[in-house]
């Protein structure tokens, strides 16, 4: 018993530092090596009891906070001591690259992740979980054209999947991403993603653009469902919680936005638009009416 207390304190030890430090890195989008695991026994279990671990957290939130979602995995951390015969043996997790492509208010999130596992088990499927910032949103629909075409294993959105409402009325969303690591896909432990990202429409800023910062992604390594007490549990191995967010380890988006200066033009422009389009289609009926009431005189 008091073997397995010790290991359960161990084991939140880990994850709150794994919370609360920061992994080195160069500046700009390259990660450098995060700290090596050597020893499956650092790498806490969490019991997941649905198909997806976000899925577990909306059950009891309505929105995403992160302090609250840190607290939500302390809690889903499994009672009972993993058997060690079926836990991989992880050398090393490596992040190499991270980098935001492409132009205007679509762009692309790439994550490349090198995960090397010294051994086989039921452990086989990578999950990404990408805690979005305000003002950015995935589209469902999208993620599941690329799902069909066998791009991710599996992929859901969770949180505010409102496409349609601007940054300053959006709650912040979350993309979890599951990837097989026994797929053909799979070569040198290395796992490239590309997650298609959308820009809301920003609120008023003086520099006519607003910044938006990715932090580094949540990682688990998970197992099928295993039977527990009569419930399908899923049990994930947590490698590394990220969120984080600082210069070193960022990547940034400056989404185009209004700039608070030009309101005044833009809304007089408006105004004098609108009553020019309003006076022109007047003209236009007038006209057309006089038209046809000549084209009737001549017939009669």
């Amino acid at each position: 018993m008091a073997t397995q207390r010790q290991s359960s304190v161990i084991s939140l030890i880990f994850i709150y530092c794994a919370i609360s430090s920061t992994s080195s890195s160069q500046v700009g989008t390259n990660y450098g090596h995060s700290d090596e695991i050597s020893n499956s026994d650092h790498n806490p279990s969490l019991c997941i009891s649905d198909q997806y671990i976000m899925q577990s957290y909306f059950t009891t939130h309505t929105s995403l906070n992160d302090s609250e979602f840190e607290n939500f995995l302390l809690l889903q951390q499994c009672s009972d001591k993993i058997d060690q015969n079926i836990v991989p043996a992880i050398s090393s997790l490596l992040q190499h690259r991270r980098n935001i492509t492409g132009e205007g208010s679509h762009r692309n999130l790439i994550t490349s992740i090198k995960l090397l596992l010294q051994s086989e088990s039921q452990f086989n499927e990578l999950v990404i979980v990408e805690r979005l910032p305000l003002g950015v949103f995935a589209d469902p629909f999208e993620l599941q054209s690329l799902q069909q075409r066998k791009v991710f294993s599996d992929v859901s959105v969770f949180g505010d999947t409102n496409l349609e409402l601007p940054s300053f009325r959006s709650n912040r969303s979350v993309v979890e991403i599951h990837v097989d690591m026994s797929s053909r896909d799979y070569e040198h432990g290395e796992i490239s993603l590309k997650l298609p990202l959308h820009a809301r429409y920003q609120p008023l800023h003086d520099s006519g653009y607003s910044r938006v910062e990715f932090g580094e992604p949540d990682l688990f390594l998970c197992s099928s469902h295993l039977p527990n007490q009569g419930h399908e549990q899923r049990r994930c191995l947590v490698l590394s919680i990220g969120g984080l967010k600082t210069e070193a380890i960022s990547v940034f988006w400056d989404i185009p936005a209004g700039i608070r200066d030009h309101t005044e033009y833009v809304s007089a422009f408006t105004f004098a638009a609108a009553v020019l389009s309003a006076f022109s289609i007047l003209v236009v009926s007038v006209l057309s009416s006089k038209v046809e009431s000549c084209k009737n005189s001549k017939q009669s």
